[in-house]
């Protein structure tokens, strides 16, 4: 087997979960998306949108989205959400059923994000398939914002346990999970249990998921970045703005076409 094929498929941990993962999403980085819109302005496309966290918001702010999402579940709390929003802002986004690494629209975009889900690319070829599926559909002048985790970041298992929350309908959920890096395959592998119970403290279901995400080097990063022409023009180290450094939890990449160097075929 290939160190770069993970030996189980990670790529579905949200099946089962969608109704979930709002009241768990961070919602720190929603200003920084916000800013680069105001930046470079509509049409935006958001990769791996899940249930429309960061396009609602970007909607809200005045600018057209193209959501891309390859779950059915994701998409169907999406579109109901959608459903919620007044005419006027739900007219600015349309979603897509799709995969961000093998994508074609009949559009060019201003901006390009994959909020936080970069990594959802488990191989190297899905890497490059992605980002030259950017490539493809930014404008001459457009922004491609990458945001990734730094990989020497990832090396340690984890367990973790979130405080229960309540949902809409009454019922209360508890997320607790436990992380498995695997140096050699550079994959993560997460295992996520969700538990849900009445508001009076009555056992309804567990649920449990397997994902992963992709552990990426910073060179490794800087390497597919360059192979499929794109180059930086900032590099952070938080959504507040804050440079890149040896101890920053996130290394979020703010790229554009490189012209003088074309894109590769590497078929």
């Amino acid at each position: 087997m290939s160190h770069d094929d993970p030996s189980i498929d990670l790529d579905s941990g949200y099946e089962g979960v969608a109704e979930f993962y709002d009241v768990f999403a961070d919602t720190s980085d929603l200003p920084f998306y916000v800013q680069y819109a105001k930046k470079k302005g509509s049409p935006i496309l958001d990769l791996a949108a899940g249930t429309g966290r960061v396009t609602f918001e970007l909607a809200r702010n005045g600018f057209e989205v193209t959501a891309l999402e390859k779950s059915p579940s994701m998409l169907a709390v999406a579109r109901r959400k959608q459903k919620e929003l007044s005419n006027e802002t739900a007219s600015r986004v349309t979603f897509v059923e799709g995969c961000m690494t093998d994508f074609a629209l009949d559009e060019k975009f201003a901006l390009v994000i994959i909020p936080s889900s970069f990594g959802h690319a488990l191989t190297s070829e899905a890497q490059l398939s992605t980002l030259r599926c950017i490539k493809n559909h930014l404008l001459p002048d457009g922004l491609f914002i990458l945001d990734l985790y730094p990989g020497a970041l990832n090396l340690n298992p984890t367990r973790f346990e979130d405080s229960p929350v309540s949902l809409p309908d009454g019922r209360v959920v508890t997320r607790s999970g436990r992380t498995s890096p695997d140096p050699v395959t550079q994959i993560i592998r997460m295992a996520l249990v969700y538990e849900v119970h009445t508001a009076d403290g009555e056992h309804l279901e567990v649920i449990e998921v397997e994902s992963g995400a992709s552990i990426i080097y910073n060179r490794e990063a800087d390497l597919l970045v360059r192979m499929t022409g794109f180059e930086a023009v900032d590099e952070l180290g938080s959504f507040e703005g804050e440079p890149y450094h040896s101890e920053s939890h996130r290394r979020i990449l703010v790229l554009r076409h490189q012209e003088m160097f074309p894109m590769p075929d590497l078929s």
